[in-house]
């Protein structure tokens, strides 16, 4: 048995070898693969929480709001410009903006918000508080909500000044200076006097100017006028150029000039242009317009009127004027007033006089009573500039008792025998005869009040053609 076992010890060594070269393999293989119970865990752990997803923003969508105005509040109050960096409050006027409920702000480079985000929107009317300008451009972008969605909008800010006061400069290198920064000169104001100047008359021209943020003066400002075409407009006295001097950044100058226009110059606008100069500085040219009218010349030059009348008789008053100026006299009207008068309120609408046009209205004058009648006629008219003037022009005339005549049914007939019986009786005149002497004394009346009339006209056209010659000497 003892052999036996030793026979057969190598082969079951071998046999015991070779099952354990076969199973290295499989156990290799499942060493490899994790159990499902881990697999499980480490894929909970590599799947993260999902965050709640943020609420959309409406995308903008079509809609007939408009912006009709608007206006800007700046909180300095020290100018009109807007400078970098300065606060202000924008009042825009939207057309077509009912439903819409509030705005807010496009923060972005030009203008950022540092007030409250949203803002009302009140009868199409939203106000912007406390934005800042920060320059690079002028554009101020917002949105309107409304039930529909939201709206964007923009206005651009004309009273931006896109000036960095504080620029980033580089620093100086030890060979180079740093450049300069010059001022711009602007003409920030102008003033003649008034709303416009009258021809032939003179005027001063007061020019404001200003100069712009900056770190350096500007030296040997020169300040001219530029008259180009125009031939109706000139100096009255001194220089067109003018020697300002030195301005530093961040003031004002106030320039003056005598002007005077030509009396002849047609009614309208005359343009001039300011030229800026410096030594170091910018040239600059602002355009200005002044307005110019002519003088008014409309004038009475004449009445005809009657100095007596009788009462119950109708006579006639005539007033002449005219028009010596240039400009048109508008929607011209006469009206008489005045006491004793039986036909008062009388009233003609003469419409427009022509300059270098002479004309007359004519009246009926009729006394309610004996005594005087005092009135005036008035003449109502509109000037070139739309102003409404009166001219005036006062008469007065004797109303003397009209003659009565005798009722035969009022007289006693016991009179009439007794004036029978003193005088015989005269042949009676025929009824042809009557009419044809009351014809003849209506035609006497008649021609004496046309020659009345006739030389109180020629008086007054003679009287005008003095005056015209004594203006144009």
């Amino acid at each position: 048995m003892k052999k036996l076992m030793q026979r057969f010890s190598p082969l079951m060594l071998a046999i015991t070898m070779a099952a354990s070269i076969m199973a290295v393999p499989v156990a290799a293989e499942e060493a490899e693969q994790p159990a499902p119970v881990a697999a499980s865990a480490v894929q909970q752990e590599a799947e993260p929480t999902p965050e709640p997803t943020a609420e959309p923003t409406p995308e903008p969508v079509q809609s007939d709001i408009q912006v009709q105005n608007y206006s800007v509040e700046l909180l300095d109050g020290q100018d009109s410009l807007w400078n970098w960096l300065e606060g202000g409050h924008i009042t825009v006027h939207l057309i077509g903006a009912e439903d819409a409920t509030v705005a807010r702000v496009v923060n972005n480079e030009p203008f950022t918000n540092y007030g409250p985000v949203e803002a009302p929107v009140e009868q199409g009317t939203v106000v912007f508080n406390n934005i800042q300008y920060n320059g690079n451009g002028n554009t101020f972008t917002f949105e309107v909500v409304t039930p529909n969605g939201v709206v964007q909008q923009s206005v651009v800010i004309a009273q931006c000044l896109d000036e960095n006061p504080r620029p980033e400069t580089e620093a100086p290198t030890p060979t180079e200076e740093p450049q300069a920064d010059y001022p711009k000169v602007l003409v920030k104001d102008f003033s003649f006097g008034g709303t416009s100047v009258t021809a032939g008359q003179e005027f001063e021209l007061v020019l404001t100017l200003m100069t712009t943020s900056g770190d350096t003066s500007l030296q040997d400002v020169m300040v001219g006028l530029n008259l180009g075409d125009a031939k109706n407009i000139s100096l009255a006295s001194g220089s067109m150029n003018t020697y300002v001097g030195t301005m530093a950044p961040n003031t004002t100058q106030t320039i003056r000039y005598k002007m005077l226009t030509d009396a002849t110059i047609e009614p309208g606008s005359v343009s001039i242009t300011v030229d800026v100069t410096s030594k170091e500085g910018e040239p600059s040219n602002s355009p200005i317009s002044i307005p110019v009218i002519q003088p008014e010349r409309f004038e009475i030059t004449g009445m005809e009127a009657p100095e007596t009348m009788m009462l119950g008789e109708e006579g006639y008053l005539a007033v002449v004027f005219v028009n010596k100026g240039k400009s048109v006299i508008n929607n011209l009207s006469a009206e008489i007033q005045g006491d004793n008068l039986a036909n008062p309120g009388q009233s003609q609408f003469l419409g427009n006089i022509q300059p270098g046009t002479e004309n007359s209205v004519d009246f009926s004058v009729m006394a309610e009573q004996e005594g005087n009648i005092n009135g005036k006629v008035i003449l109502t008219y509109e000037d070139a500039k739309g102003n409404q003037k009166t001219l005036e022009k006062e008469f007065s005339c004797m109303v003397e008792p009209g003659m009565d005549m005798m009722d035969p049914g009022m007289m006693d007939p016991g009179m009439m025998d007794d004036v029978y019986m003193e005088f015989e009786p005269e042949p009676a005149i025929p009824g042809g005869v009557w009419v044809l002497i009351a014809l003849v004394v209506v035609a006497v009346v008649v021609a004496v009040v046309l020659v009345l009339r006739r030389r109180a006209k020629t008086k007054a056209l003679a009287q005008l053609e003095e005056d015209e010659d004594d203006e144009d000497i």
